[in-house]
């Protein structure tokens, strides 16, 4: 098992230079992330929201795999929601980092007010840039031909859009990533963009009474190499007219042409008091390189401020 795994990680650091990856998405749109991953999520609030996420994986590795993300987003006039996000992956010999722009367009739904129930969509660009640390790299064989590369850096620009809404306490989006605005063939230069990915998303949030909710999700994340990564999801929330405690379950597993795998169960604790939000979540591994690598675990942080960038509110 231990000269597999060691194949496996070495297919890994070969095949990664070839198959960039953007942000990578853990839970982080279970911590008030979702607009880091769907366009259309910008704005969807009054507020100007924050939200920065820290994710380890594999936690018994000397040099394990970490992302971290900030971004912001708010209302930026009548019915235009505007973000931007930064982050950075760092995955021993690999690291890569990106910026994310983009806008939204909000329509509502009912006349209820509290932007409740409305439709969304929107798009974003980013600039991703990855390093390759051949130096980081130790062999039997140091002149390896595989591992004696040439180009270090890597630079793409994608194409990001989504669609969202929220409707008598459903919910759902469709976002399609990492569409490739340069070097957008096959292959090139030896390398090639990462896959398109689709991320479709659905749910309710089931109120008892005005304190309490019951929140049954589905993540489901598709791509053109023919993978499907479904996330589960459970939260109960409690609440009063300004606080929140939320905790629940994220069942994650994989599926793909070969092979499906459970990869985790994750509890998740999120606690919001007035405009302040802090969560975390601690991913343990069902799959049997989790015994050699470990878990993982996320921390999100993130402010709401009140609307210093469009004073005048939302266009009903």
């Amino acid at each position: 098992m231990r000269k597999l795994y060691a194949i496996v990680c070495l297919a890994l650091l070969s095949n990664a230079y070839k198959a960039q990856e953007s942000l990578p998405y853990y839970q982080q749109y279970l911590l008030d992330g979702e607009f880091l991953f769907n366009p259309a999520q910008y704005g969807k609030t009054d507020y100007v929201q924050l939200n920065a996420n820290y994710q380890q994986q594999f936690s018994k590795f000397s040099e394990s795999p970490n992302v971290q993300s900030i971004g912001m987003n708010a209302n930026i006039f009548d019915r235009v929601g505007a973000g931007i996000s930064v982050f950075r992956d760092s995955n021993g010999p690999i690291s890569a980092g990106g910026i994310t722009a983009g806008a939204s367009y909000f329509i509502p739904l009912s006349s209820e007010g509290e932007r409740k129930d409305q439709f969304s969509f929107g798009t974003s660009v980013n600039f991703y840039n990855m390093n390759f640390d051949y130096s980081k790299i130790n062999t039997e064989d140091g002149y390896d031909p595989l591992l004696q590369g040439q180009e270090s850096n890597i630079f793409m620009v994608y194409a990001n859009f989504g669609l969202a809404a929220t409707y008598r306490n459903w919910f759902g989006g469709v976002s399609v990533n990492d569409i490739a605005l340069s070097n957008d063939e096959s292959i090139v230069n030896n390398y090639e963009p990462s896959p398109i990915k689709f991320f479709l998303n659905f749910g309710k949030n089931i109120r008892f009474g005005d304190n309490i909710a019951l929140t049954p999700s589905v993540l489901i994340n598709l791509n053109t190499n023919s993978t499907r990564m479904m996330d589960l999801n459970l939260m109960a929330t409690f609440s009063n007219e300004i606080n929140s405690f939320s905790a629940g379950l994220s069942y994650r597993s994989v599926q793909n042409r070969f092979d499906n795998q459970q990869l985790q169960i994750a509890p998740v604790v999120k606690v919001k008091f007035n405009k302040f939000m802090i969560g975390a979540t601690y991913n343990i591994g069902l799959s049997d390189i989790q015994q050699y690598g470990g878990d993982s675990f996320m921390i999100g942080i993130g402010y709401e401020f009140d609307n210093f960038i469009n004073h005048r509110g939302f266009r009903y």
